[in-house]
């Protein structure tokens, strides 16, 4: 959860534009950048008028902050409504000019100057004659298209989802390093700056579950054509420390419990009418004790299936314990799910076990609020209290005919084996192969004769075999007892 991220930025703005009046309006000899982003289909989709619905962004240099804009734009009468609530303007009319294809607006001492091409009007914010920002829009998308059927794209060479050490290795904190990935990027956020983003530290298993999911939503999506594919952006992680984001600076941006010990992550959300998926709000919002900090109305600038499918990507991770949106989100993205298995870009298993929640009223759980511009996810925690764990043969020769691998689970004093979740026990073999334990075959015994109860389990000899191909590897056994999870680990070869 981040309690803060949007929260400064916002009441600045609104002290600086409190009382904004805009009025779009061209201004002769001010060159405006044509859009390179995302363009029309055909010449005839291409309006004649600039008479509609638009959404998009705007930032301010000065305050270094911006958010997502609204603007509804009639030439007939000659007006505009402009909802930005960080600027203190709720669905405000206001007077507008338009000189096909240049548009501008006056506020105050505030002019946004624009001009139409591709399918954005794109432009500068002025202060007087100083330039003070920028900001571009979208023609509103009356009718967002679904993905075209998954094909059986393969994706080669994605990151590892799975670390296949022990549990030590996986709660290992470390930077989220490169800045730039595969189908992400971690920018600098609260006060970071891209040589010191202190806010960026994580367990080692959430930093391999996120670079394997935004890798697999690039491959599967580059070629959506509804709207273009951009990285998705990274926010709060924890300190290097393991503390909450902002504690070294005196203020912890998230409430205790959260963001600590690298086990928790915000995420923006995959976006429709920008040119990146940074962290800003996605939909329908006001700025108010009673209402701050959720959306209050239809998510319009969420990509549903591109954050349905990395959320689902996240979730083949096992031990993803939550991913958490906004109330307005839920829904659509429960939605796009369901399109997705429809789709065929996953199963309905997979569908099933998303461990995704929202609130879409303030139910007290902590979820309603400071959502409306990212998702949260987290990781189970996991518990040292295997004191041995054993895999047998050790060696798996390609030419016998056995059909198991033997494991032994030996839990530390205080911990019954009788207890342990035997539908929860897998054997992790490479980072992306899973072999669930045959539960036919699991039983108590003392393989090692030390009088301490052990759990006798098995795996699929050719599976594990297939996995590993050729040579030694590090393997772990996960499962969990009473709710605790844990992974332990153990080598193992395959031969000729």
């Amino acid at each position: 959860m981040n309690t803060s991220y949007y929260q400064t930025g916002g009441v600045s703005i609104r002290k600086i534009f409190i009382g904004l009046a805009v009025v779009i309006l061209f201004v002769a000899g001010i060159a405006i950048p044509a859009s390179d982003a995302k363009t029309y289909q055909s010449e005839a989709d291409v309006p004649t008028s600039l008479t509609g619905q638009w959404y998009g962004t705007w930032y301010h240099y000065g305050l270094g902050w911006g958010s997502i804009l609204g603007m509804y734009m009639d030439e007939d009468y000659g007006y505009a409504i402009a909802n930005v609530p960080e600027a203190g303007l709720f669905h405000q009319p206001l007077p507008a000019a338009f000189s096909w294809p240049n548009v501008a607006i006056y506020a105050g001492d505030y002019t946004f100057t624009g001009t139409f091409s591709g399918n954005s009007i794109s432009g500068w914010i002025w202060y007087g004659t100083s330039l003070a920002g920028d900001w571009k829009v979208y023609m509103e998308i009356t009718d967002l298209s679904e993905p075209d059927p998954d094909t059986g794209t393969v994706c080669p060479n994605l990151p590892p989802l799975y670390v296949t050490g022990d549990g030590e290795e996986c709660v290992e904190l470390l930077p989220f390093d490169p800045d730039y990935g595969t189908g992400y990027i971690d920018y600098p956020v609260n006060g970071e700056t891209w040589p010191n983003q202190y806010r960026s530290y994580a367990r080692r298993d959430l930093i391999q579950v996120v670079k394997y999911a935004a890798a697999k939503v690039s491959c599967k999506t580059s070629g959506w054509d509804y709207w273009d594919y951009s990285p998705i952006g990274l926010i709060d992680m924890s300190e290097a420390d393991g503390s909450i984001p902002g504690t070294s600076v005196g203020y912890p941006g998230h409430p205790p419990g959260t963001h600590e010990n690298g086990n928790d992550m915000d995420l923006a959300y995959y976006q429709l009418y920008v040119d990146d998926n940074r962290g800003r709000v996605v939909g329908e919002h006001h700025e108010g004790y009673y209402d701050a900090y959720h959306l209050t109305g239809e998510p319009h600038a969420l990509d549903p299936w591109r954050t349905a499918l990395f959320i689902a990507y996240l979730s083949e991770h096992h031990h993803l314990r939550v991913i958490g949106v906004d109330g307005q989100v839920g829904p659509v993205i429960e939605d796009a799910l369901d399109d997705l298995v429809r789709l065929g870009y996953i199963d309905q298993e997979l569908r099933d076990s998303i461990p995704l929640i929202y609130e879409v009223t303030d139910q007290g759980y902590g979820w309603f609020r400071f959502h409306h511009h990212h998702m949260h996810i987290s990781m189970d925690l996991i518990y040292d209290i295997v004191s041995e764990v054993d895999l047998k043969p050790d060696s798996l020769n390609r030419k016998s005919g056995g059909k198991y691998i033997t494991g032994y689970i030996e839990l530390d004093e205080g911990y019954d084996v009788n207890d342990i979740d035997i539908s929860t026990l897998e054997l992790i073999v490479n980072g992306h192969t899973v072999v669930p334990a045959d539960e036919a075959h699991v039983r108590i015994t003392d393989y090692n004769d030390n009088d301490i109860p052990d759990l006798t389990i098995k795996f699929d000899r050719k599976l594990v075999a297939d996995a590993i191909g050729m040579g030694t590897v590090e393997v772990a056994i996960t499962g969990s007892v009473d709710g605790m999870v844990f992974q332990d680990s153990d080598t193992i070869s395959v031969i000729k």
